[in-house]
């Protein structure tokens, strides 16, 4: 505290009288001194060690000790934070922990006495919880925060769900909830217009400060109000309205929809890095926060002298207000309007934005897998431009018949990105473009018949079939020796076989005598004796074995067969005719 300069010269005045005081005469005047000035004498004291006035008192030889030691006072502090309420409410004074402490018997012994002593006043005791750093009111300040910096417009946005006191009823339109009708004492009022709830999406560009509001009938935060709101905030819009584009980073907290595999699915796809804070350090996205604050109080605060009847309307409405806040308002960082400093963001750093269809599809888009085929390429269907062929002979670390990852690259389509791991697993992306084709639908770069040729570039498989050629592997074949000095049965020598104790078994009793050979058809037999006989065999012969053997013939005849019939003496003229007994002749 200052003192002006009628106090100073009171002070000036009133150290020389001191100094020449008699003994016993100091404490008129300092009374006097602090009825004037309206304070202690303490406070009066303390005010002339200001302007250098020393009393010459002599120093207590215990200055600067204290009965609190800091283990009692770190477990005073651990009382009252561990009593605190989560709303920040203090529920336990020092005063009631003192005496906690005092009845468990901590404090500090004596040296002397041997007595465990506490002080009397909790004022005391206060003191000592700040000279040790663990005050109640030191430890609520939370910890120290930094500054942080963008670098460009569109190099980090933040995003922000925030529930309107704003509710719509299809007959009466939107409605201001009044305080004294929903509030957490009346929690059926607020659950009867739970599904009329009017959430407030807010998207802040950290760089300029530019801001887009979105708002959304809903009963809560869902993945797909925040998709949709980011995807209307990253389009392209009226001149009026410059912000847009693919930011770079988005900040966001750990809501279950900011984090949901749909949402950063989207943000994966477009190449945007998610930033998500700690929970419960809103400071990290202060400037979203204070933005929420700034359409609440500058805009909200207009609607009750407003008829808005729709969603739509207040939609329109919010538009209206954000672009000429946006236009006009002056940022007090920049001290310049938040389009003008946007409007610095440069051609390299502004990604412009897919369509809204293929948006869209990006949300539910992933990376599929692809089989490279034999003349190196794969083909992929993106939406609105139909399935394409794609030459992979340039990419490295990839044969025929492998599989790679592929997903449109929102920023080129139908471009797609081209996922190759190499031999220690790393992954590189490659950005291709789809194949040209003629009206005739052949390739615009396949060689023309007759007038050129063109070879495709060594794959790996092709570069270590060379390798593993001039190594001699092929000459090794032709003169039995192994390539790269290999012993070729280097494993049959190392660990030979072992021999065995033979097992004792049992006969299976069989007897060759008594095995049967089914007869063979007339057919097979024709063909063995065809083969045999050559031209002698004929028609006349066939129908002869036909009725020799009506239910086949036995193959352990078929030789026999085919010498009776070779020799010169045999009829061929006629078909044998059985006799009495069953016998032929």
């Amino acid at each position: 505290m200052k003192a002006d300069l009628g106090e100073l010269d009171l002070l000036r005045e009133l150290a020389t009288r001191l100094g020449a005081a008699p003994h016993g005469g100091r404490t008129a005047l300092v009374d006097k001194a602090a009825r004037t000035l309206c304070c202690s004498r303490q406070e009066v004291y303390r005010r002339l060690k200001d302007v250098g006035f020393d009393s010459g008192r002599k120093k207590r030889a215990d200055r600067g000790s204290s009965m609190v030691t800091k283990e009692v006072a770190m477990q005073a502090a651990a009382l009252v934070q561990g009593a605190r309420r989560k709303t920040g409410k203090k529920t336990m004074p020092l005063t009631e922990t003192l005496e906690i402490l005092r009845e468990n018997g901590r404090g500090s012994v004596d040296a002397e006495t041997g007595e465990v002593r506490l002080p009397d006043s909790a004022a005391t005791l206060s003191r000592a919880m700040r000279r040790h750093g663990c005050h109640p009111a030191m430890l609520q300040q939370g910890k120290p925060h930094t500054h942080m910096q963008s670098l460009h417009p569109n190099h980090v946005w933040q995003v922000d769900a925030s529930m309107c006191v704003i509710f719509y009823l299809p007959k009466q339109g939107l409605q201001i909830m009044p305080e004294g009708v929903f509030y957490k004492n009346k929690p059926l009022n607020i659950e009867r217009v739970s599904q009329e709830r009017v959430w407030r999406y807010v998207v802040t560009d950290h760089y300029s400060g530019t801001l887009y509001v979105r708002y959304v009938q809903t009963a809560g935060e869902t993945s797909e109000n925040l998709a949709e709101t980011f995807l209307q905030a990253i389009q392209k819009r009226e001149q009026n309205d410059p912000m847009h584009g693919v930011p770079n980073n988005l900040m966001m907290d750990l809501g279950s929809a900011n984090t949901s595999h749909l949402f950063l699915n989207l943000l994966k796809n477009l190449g945007v890095t998610p930033l998500v804070h700690t929970p419960g350090n809103s400071r990290a996205k202060g400037q979203v926060e204070q933005a929420q604050q700034l359409v609440e109080t500058q805009f909200e605060g207009r609607l009750s002298f407003m008829r808005i009847e729709t969603v739509e309307q207040l939609q329109a409405a919010a538009d209206r207000w954000r672009c000429h806040y946006n236009a006009w308002a002056v940022h007090s960082r920049t001290k310049q309007t938040r389009n003008a400093l946007w409007l610095t963001i440069t051609e390299d750093q502004l990604r412009i934005a897919p369509s809204m269809e293929l948006c869209r599809e990006l949300v539910t888009t992933r990376p599929v897998d692809a089989t490279v085929r034999a003349d190196m390429s794969i083909t992929h269907s993106v939406k609105g431009f139909g399935r394409k062929t794609y030459d992979l002979r340039y990419l490295a670390g990839l044969v025929p018949g492998m599989k790679v990852s592929v997903v449109v690259n929102p920023y080129k389509a139908p471009a797609v990105d081209v996922a190759v791991k190499d031999e220690r697993g790393d992954e590189t992306i490659w950005t291709v473009e789809p194949v040209q084709m003629t009206e005739a639908g052949f390739r615009a770069d396949a060689a023309v018949w007759g007038q050129e040729h063109k070879a495709l570039p060594d794959t790996v498989a092709d570069k270590r079939t060379k390798e593993i050629e001039a190594a001699g592997v092929v000459a090794g074949r032709k003169t039995g020796v192994a390539p790269y000095g290999l012993d070729i049965e280097a494993d049959i020598t190392a660990a030979p076989a072992p021999a065995y104790i033979p097992r004792r078994g049992r006969d299976l009793g069989l007897d060759a005598s008594r095995r049967e050979i089914p007869p063979l058809s007339h057919v097979e037999a024709a063909k063995q004796l065809k083969a045999r006989l050559g031209q002698e065999w004929t028609a006349e012969r066939y129908a002869w074995l036909v009725q020799r053997y009506p239910d086949g013939v036995p193959a352990e005849q078929v030789d026999d067969i085919a010498t009776r019939l070779a020799a010169p003496e045999t009829p061929v003229g006629a078909v044998l005719k059985l006799v009495a007994g069953g016998t032929a002749c």
